[in-house]
């Protein structure tokens, strides 16, 4: 007994190896091994192939949010310019409320969009 518990206080890892193949085999027998072992390998390689999906798609979600930080003080600047009235296309306005824009000058669709709407304000 004493030469038991002296051989397993020294085991390095190693011998630790060879234990634990040795009652694998005591366990399910020699023909079940190499069936074990090819599962182990499957388990691995699919679980490695998740860690690298979860990596791709991690990468992906810090771009998008990197993306999207840059693009909403572009947003922002663009939302304010056009409740300052810039940037706005009057042609496009004119179009949109049903007004023919053909050869007229911005001041001319501005008087119509500004008559259309006085006109709708009226009628409600």
């Amino acid at each position: 007994m004493a030469g038991l518990v002296l051989f397993f206080g020294m085991a390095g890892g190693v011998e630790w190896i060879v234990i634990a193949i040795v009652a694998i085999i005591f366990l399910f027998g020699a023909a079940k091994v190499p069936q074990l072992a090819r599962s182990f390998g499957q388990a691995m390689g699919e679980f490695k192939k998740a860690r690298r999906e979860a990596d791709l798609n991690y990468k992906k979600f810090e771009e998008s949010v990197a993306g999207s930080e840059e693009e909403i003080p572009k947003a922002k600047a663009k939302v304010a310019a056009k409740t300052k009235g810039e940037d706005v296309n009057i042609k496009e306005v004119a179009a949109y409320m049903g007004i023919d824009t053909g050869g007229k000058t911005e001041e001319e669709l501005k008087e119509e969009v500004q008559a259309k709407l006085d006109s709708s304000s009226k009628s409600d």
